[in-house]
Parts: C-alpha cells; structure tokens; sequence
C-alpha cells in the first residue's frame, strides 16, 4: 500500500486485529496475540462472522468497538463450553501452536459455529477487569481520607458490577493491607511510590449502570464475562471466577440505561449531606459518544458547584489518557481541581502512585 493510498474497510478491520494483536502482547498473552495476528491476515467472507467483522460499521479498533475482542471472546467461550474440540487442542494449556496450525483451525471454527459466533459479536465488550479494583480502591482511599464519610458509589460502564464491590477484596498495596480481611479474593498489584492513605472504606449504598448489564445468576452471561479473560492468564480466570462467587452472594443494583441518561438522573444537583457521592468508572469513558460525555461533565460540574465540606462530589476515573496509558484521576467537590492519583497497566498488575 503506497504512501497516503486510503485504506479500505478490510484493511481498516485487519489493522485493528493488528493493533490487538500488539496490545495483548505487552499485557502478557502470546496466545490472544497469536490468534488475533491469525485472523488479521486470514480472515475473510466465507462466513457470515468473517463478513459481519471485515465489513464493520463503526469503530473497529480496539478503543471503539473492539471487534477484535469480541471474537476472541466468542471462540474461548465456546472452547470452554466443549463446542470447539479442534480448536480447544490448541487453547492454553498446551503449548502456543504454530501460526499455520491455529490459522487453519480457527477458520474451521468460524464454520462449525458461524451463528454462535455472529451472535456473540452483536454485544458490547464485556471487560470487567477485577484486578482495576486495586487501582480504584486506591482511589476510594483517598477520598475517604480527605472527606472522612461514608461513600455512596455509583459506576458507569458497570458490565456485572464485579468493581462496585471492590471493598469486599483484600488488597496489598505498597504494603498498605487494605479491604476486607479474610476476603476470598487478594488483589496484590506490583506498587511503586508511597502507598494510599491508610484509612477505611465505608459504603453506604452502591449502584451501577450499564448498557448492558451482565446477570451474574444467569450462567450464559458468566460464560460471556469469563470469555473476554485471555485464556492463557490462569490468574485472571482464577480472579473473575472467585469475584463472581462474592457478587452473587450479595448482588448489587445494577440499571439497563445510557451513561449520560444515569447520571443526570442519578446525580442531583442538590447535595446530599451525611455521604460523599463518588462517580466512578474504568476504562469505560471511551465506549461513550462525545455529546454523552459532555452531558456527563456538565452534570458532575453543576452538581460539585452546590457541594460542600459537608455534602461532597467526587468523580473517580480510571481511563485512557494521551495514548500513555491509563492513570488514575480524581476531581473532588468543593473545590474541583484535577489531579492524578497513579498510573498503571490496563489490567493493573503494577501502580505507579504519585499522589502525596
């Protein structure tokens, strides 16, 4: 392709498997990063699957869509449900197959489970991250240190609500032992810098929204959530399995409704003494358009206008920023200004703290 030749919609779709191939190469899974380098150069419209993704309409990258994702997710879905056994001799496991061997079985899959498959990819992304409760909890630290109340925790982008409970984890953080004690499930990211403030997390009530929620009593959306974990990392598998356990034993609200919708709703303008409301979210702000992130600044500003010593805001957000990866940010009402609590890798295994 010559310099400043247009790229056609194919090569815009295998560009985006290219650049998820690279991503979960430095986030540590040779395998997704094999699978999705396969399908960038062997893909094609002999399926209904391969023509749904090569002739996409939207976003394909994997910071709008995540196509790539989501038929990553579809195949170890059905490699776990046994529907896939040739393609299963090759997941993880066993050894990382050649590139020929898992080309050639990956399209036999897209065969034996085209509808599977097609419908799988009419869902949003379902990447619940449990390990960003760390980086969140840290979070919620700080808040609870400067406002000294209770928090009343609201999450956009909540998928199955497995970060809204993020204090009924143990966590070690910098040394910092944090969470609740004895919890099935320890979150203990590699640290650098000075831990949070050593303190306790009160929450008073707590509520999500997705677009669409997972309901972790329905097995096919535990399935769903599971699939999107990276089939050769045992320790993230291990971790969404045990924070399933803890959420189903005490479920928490979760509502169907547009971000933007949510928090004009759930967010009055009004304060609300006794409690710090924080507004929270992780690698979420991208999945939503422009005009729904404007509605949802105006509210938090308005509303961190009326705030008080008393009544405080907080809005809490672990997202992408300059193409740098993501960090930790905190605006916090009265007051607002914006400041950076950490950085840290997309799945958190390390946290740079740079907060006093």
């Amino acid at each position: 392709m010559g310099y400043n030749t247009p790229m056609n919609q194919h090569d815009i779709i295998r560009d985006a498997f290219r650049q998820q191939s690279q991503w979960c190469a430095r986030l540590g899974s040779p395998f997704t990063s094999l699978l999705m380098s396969v399908f960038a150069e062997h893909l094609d419209e002999t399926t209904q699957a391969g023509r749904a993704l090569l002739n996409w309409d939207g976003s394909a990258d994997p910071l709008g869509d995540a196509v790539s994702l989501r038929l990553a997710g579809a195949l170890h879905a059905l490699v776990r449900r046994g529907e896939l056994p040739d393609l299963a001799a090759l997941y993880p496991p066993h050894p990382l197959p050649s590139s020929e061997a898992l080309a050639a079985a990956a399209s036999q899959a897209l065969h034996q489970a085209d509808d599977a498959v097609v419908d799988w990819l009419r869902h949003p992304p379902q990447t619940n991250e449990t390990a960003r409760s760390a980086a969140l909890y840290a979070g919620f630290l700080a808040i609870a240190d400067a406002t000294r109340l209770p928090l009343h925790l609201f999450e956009l982008g909540a998928s199955a609500g497995l970060n809204l409970i993020a204090d009924r984890y143990q966590y070690n953080l910098g040394g910092l032992q944090a969470g609740a004690a004895g919890s099935p499930l320890t979150l203990r990211p590699e640290w650098e810098g000075p831990p949070p403030p050593d303190g306790a997390v009160e929450v008073a009530a707590r509520r999500g929204c997705d677009r669409a929620p997972l309901d972790l009593t329905n097995e096919q959306h535990c399935e769903r959530l599971i699939g999107y974990v990276w089939p050769d990392q045992a320790e993230r598998l291990a971790r969404v399995e045990t924070a399933i356990a803890l959420a189903r034993d005490q479920a928490v609200r979760l509502d169907t409704a547009e971000a933007a919708d949510w928090v004009e709703a759930q967010i009055s303008v009004e304060p609300v003494p006794g409690v710090t409301r924080v507004l929270f979210h992780s690698i979420a702000w991208q999945y939503f358009s422009a005009q729904a992130q404007s509605r949802i600044t105006r509210r938090m500003v308005q509303a961190g206008e009326r705030a008080t010593p008393d009544a405080p805001l907080a809005w809490l957000a672990f997202e992408q920023r300059d193409n740098k990866g993501p960090a930790l940010s905190l605006r916090l009402w009265p007051g607002g200004h914006e400041r950076v609590l950490a950085t840290a890798d997309a799945h958190v295994s390390k946290v740079t703290w740079l907060a006093a």
